[in-house]
C-alpha cells in the first residue's frame, strides 16, 4: 500500500502542476481570452502523457478494471488545465475532487486486499445470468455480466443468495449449475469476489490436461465449446455478434 500512495501523491502533483504553473505566470498572463502559446501546450501534453502513465502504473498495482477510473483519468487533467487560467477559484473545486478520488482508489485498493488476506473460500453455484440492457464488450476479449448465485461457504454458514458482478472472457460466460470459486467479506457477506487463485489454478490444470489430450479429443472438445456458445445464443445469454467472436476465438484456438 505505502507505494500505491507515493504513485498517487506523484499522480496528483503531475496533474495538477501544469494548470498551477500557468495560474503562477510561468508562461506570462495566461485567462480566457489569451490566445496560448506553444510553450503552454507543450506543458499540458508532457503534464497529461506524464500522470496518465502513472496512472497506468497505478491500475496495474490495484489490478481493477474501473471504467469510470480511466474516464476521470482522461478528462481530469483538461479540466484543471482550461479552468484554472479562468479563475484560480477553480483549484478550490478541483482540490477536494481530486483528494476524494484518490482516496476512492486507496479505498478500494484496501479493500481488496483485505478480501484477499481475510477472505472465507467459497463457491458461487449459477442459479441465473442476467440480461444486460446493453452488452458491453472489452478488447473484443470481455463481456460485463451480472451472475446470481447462490454462495456456499467452507466454515459452515447456510447458503444464500448473492449477485456477481465481473467481467467473463466470451465463450466463457457462466450457466445456470456452473460453478465459480469465491472469496467472501466474512463482516460483510453480500461482498464477495472472484477467487483468483483457485481460478488460475483450476485454469492451469485444464490447459495441461487438454495438452496431454490426444488430437481427436481436442477437436472433440472444440465440437463441444461450439455447442456450448449456440446454446448461450439460443438462450439470449449472449448476441449474435459476441457468438461470432468467441466462435473465432475458439476456432483460432
Amino acid at each position: 500500500m505505502r507505494r500505491l500512495y507515493i504513485l498517487l501523491v506523484v499522480w496528483w502533483i503531475f496533474l495538477m502542476a501544469p494548470g498551477v504553473l500557468v495560474q503562477l505566470g510561468m508562461f506570462g498572463h495566461v485567462d480566457a481570452n489569451s490566445n496560448i502559446t506553444g510553450g503552454v501546450v507543450g506543458l499540458w501534453l508532457g503534464g497529461y502523457l506524464a500522470q496518465f502513465a502513472i496512472f497506468m502504473w497505478i491500475v496495474n498495482i490495484v489490478d481493477e478494471q474501473k471504467v469510470l477510473w480511466w474516464f476521470v483519468a482522461s478528462l481530469l487533467p483538461w479540466a484543471i488545465d482550461w479552468t484554472l487560467p479562468v479563475s484560480p477559484l477553480y483549484f478550490l473545486l478541483w482540490f477536494p475532487v481530486t483528494i476524494a478520488f484518490m482516496g476512492w482508489v486507496a479505498l478500494v485498493t484496501q479493500r481488496a486486499q483485505s478480501l484477499l488476506q481475510h477472505g472465507i473460500r467459497a463457491t458461487g453455484v449459477v442459479l441465473e445470468v442476467l440480461k444486460p440492457w446493453m452488452n458491453v464488450v472489452i478488447n473484443n476479449v470481455y463481456i460485463r455480466r451480472r451472475v446470481r448465485v447462490r454462495i456456499e461457504r467452507e466454515d459452515g454458514v447456510p447458503a444464500y443468495e448473492g449477485l456477481l458482478k465481473g467481467l467473463f472472457m466470451l465463450g466463457e460466460i457462466p450457466s445456470p449449475g456452473d460453478r465459480i470459486p469465491l472469496l467472501v467479506d466474512p463482516a460483510k457477506p453480500q461482498r464477495f469476489e472472484f477467487d483468483q487463485g483457485r481460478t488460475s489454478a483450476q485454469t492451469s490444470a485444464r490447459a495441461a490436461s487438454v495438452a496431454a489430450a490426444p488430437r481427436a479429443s481436442s477437436r472433440e472438445s472444440i465440437a463441444d465449446e461450439l455447442d456450448r456458445l449456440a446454446s448461450l445464443r439460443d438462450r439470449g445469454a449472449i448476441t449474435d455478434s459476441e457468438f461470432e467472436a468467441a466462435k473465432r476465438k475458439v476456432l483460432r484456438s
